[in-house]
């Protein structure tokens, strides 16, 4: 049994960090470049799913593909579908992560943006950014082993 899942862990890890870097990296530049939002978005979203794939998270890869690349050919329904994408993805790290606190927590927190951004739209490069921010935080806090 330990043979089978010892060998996954530094996989994950190792997305973990680089997940975290790349997240906090990207909410940087859209808080101080809001007009690039919706390609820093889009690549963000596709490198997020590779690496979800990568480390076996399968669903959560190929929508994350999927929402990048219609971010990347509809950026005037940007607002909508980021919204969307946090939504869907808040509620299947919450139920996922089998209620753990760093599941939960990230979990709820996307969701509550997500709700946000339906409601007032024009603050997305805020919000947005400090998604981003949050996600590569907690990423690499869990990767360090900080809780």
């Amino acid at each position: 049994m330990f043979a089978i899942t010892l060998p996954t862990i530094p996989g994950l890890a190792v997305t973990g960090l680089i997940g975290g870097i790349i997240a906090l990296i990207f909410g940087i530049l859209i808080l101080i470049f809001p007009r690039i939002l919706n390609y820093l978005v889009g690549i963000a979203l596709i490198i997020w799913g590779i690496l979800g794939i990568l480390s076996g998270s399968w669903v959560i890869g190929i929508i994350s593909i999927i929402f990048g690349i219609i971010v990347m050919i509809f950026p005037r329904i940007l607002n909508y579908l980021v919204a969307a994408y946090l939504i869907i993805i808040g509620l299947i790290t919450i139920f996922s992560g089998g209620f753990a606190a760093a599941s939960l927590i990230t979990g709820i927190i996307m969701v509550v943006l997500g709700i946000i951004i339906f409601i007032f739209p024009a603050i997305i490069n805020i919000i947005i950014g400090i998604a981003f921010i949050v996600q590569g935080v907690i990423a690499i806090a869990h990767y360090f082993g900080w809780f």
